[in-house]
């Protein structure tokens, strides 16, 4: 629950005009872009690997970036170094069903919070409706 507040606060209560949103699961993307526009959130970009992360990122310069961990052609980490290399202050939102120690330790290092997979639209909904 507390990675949904997570999300709700970053996305919503910081009122991001802009959002991309990279995962290599069609249907996370799918469903994440959809939820984020029923929400007033402006979805300007996505992708499915890291180096299209990048590319997205340095075309589109989005409030937020959503990023999966764990994907081919770039992970989320390599995206993550070199979006922050682009702009140090970039707010990135890292999402993963990997909630081991050592990756919330280095997403920790790196000021990125982690919404765990799976997670409930439903209860994201819920927490913005109050």
């Amino acid at each position: 629950m507390e990675n949904i507040k997570t999300l709700f606060f970053l996305l919503y209560l910081g009122m991001p005009k802009s959002v991309i949103v990279i995962d290599d699961d069609e249907d996370t993307v799918r469903l994440f872009s959809e939820f984020l526009e029923e929400n007033d959130i402006n979805v300007i970009g996505s992708g499915f690997d890291g180096v299209t992360a990048v590319k997205l990122f340095n075309k589109t310069k989005p409030d937020v970036v959503l990023i999966d961990l764990n994907m081919p052609n770039g992970s989320g980490f390599y995206a993550i170094k070199k979006i922050k290399e682009i702009d140090p202050k970039a707010k990135i939102i890292a999402v993963s069903a990997d909630g081991s120690y050592s990756v919330e330790e280095k997403l920790e290092k790196l000021h990125i919070p982690l919404i765990q997979k799976p997670f409930k639209m439903e209860q994201v909904i819920s927490i913005i409706q109050g």
